[in-house]
């Protein structure tokens, strides 16, 4: 698994090792053909496919320009 991974499992939660998860609050939606939905960066995310779908991420090598000095 990556890094940036969560190890949480939403579907099959195991509460004695993620005992904060059952708290958290989420926005959920359904988007329709042609939505599109904006992730803001470092924003954590899960996603699920009703139908057959296509999913374009892009990831850039310097997006915590932030972090530098």
């Amino acid at each position: 698994m990556l890094c940036n991974s969560s190890q949480v499992d939403l579907d099959n939660i195991e509460e004695e090792e993620f005992p904060g998860v059952q708290d958290l609050e989420f926005l959920d939606c359904i988007l329709e053909e042609g939505d599109m939905l904006y992730i803001p960066p470092k924003w954590w995310h899960n996603v699920r496919s009703l139908t057959t779908s296509m999913s374009v991420s892009f990831r850039w090598s310097d997006y915590d320009s932030s972090a530098k000095s």
